[in-house]
C-alpha cells in the first residue's frame, strides 16, 4: 500500500471501502454456491448482508464521484460525509465477520463441507483486511 495520499487519506479509504463492498456483496453469493445445503436462516441472512451491501456501494460510489467533481479538494462537509460513510462500511464488515464466524461454529451444513470452511475463513480474512486497512487509513 502507498502512504502519498496525506491529507487524503480519507479519499484512499474511500477507494478500499468501494472496493471492499464490491466484493462483499459477491462473497455472499459465493457463500451460498459452495454450500448447497445452506439451513434457510443463513441463506436469509447473507441475503440480508448482500442487499446492505449494495446499499452501501451505491453510497460510496456517489461519494467517489463526488470527490471527483472537486478534484480532491473536499468542503467540509463533504469529508464528513465520506468520514461517515466509511465508518459505517467498516462497520457493515466487523458485522459480516461476525456472522461469518458464526456460521462457522453453528451451522451444520457449513461444518459438513472442507470446501465452505476454507472459502468462509478466506472471506474472513479478506473482510478483516479491509478492516485493518480502513482503520489504519482513517480512523
Amino acid at each position: 500500500m502507498q502512504y502519498y495520499y496525506g491529507d487524503k487519506n480519507v479519499l484512499r479509504a474511500l477507494d478500499e471501502a468501494e472496493f471492499w463492498k464490491r466484493q462483499e456483496i459477491e462473497h455472499t453469493s459465493v457463500i451460498q454456491l459452495v454450500t448447497p445445503n445452506l439451513e434457510e436462516r443463513y441463506v436469509t441472512g447473507l441475503n440480508g448482508f448482500g442487499l446492505q451491501f449494495s446499499q452501501m456501494y451505491a453510497e460510496l460510489v456517489k461519494y467517489v464521484e463526488s470527490a471527483v467533481r472537486s478534484r480532491g479538494e473536499l468542503t467540509t462537509g463533504l469529508y464528513n460525509e465520506i468520514a461517515m460513510a466509511v465508518e459505517m462500511s467498516i462497520k457493515l464488515s466487523t458485522e459480516f465477520v461476525e456472522y461469518l464466524n458464526t456460521m462457522l461454529s453453528q451451522s451444520k451444513s457449513v461444518q459438513g463441507s472442507t470446501s465452505s470452511q476454507t472459502v468462509i475463513n478466506h472471506i474472513i480474512r479478506e473482510s478483516q483486511y479491509f478492516i485493518g486497512i480502513d482503520q489504519l487509513l482513517f480512523m
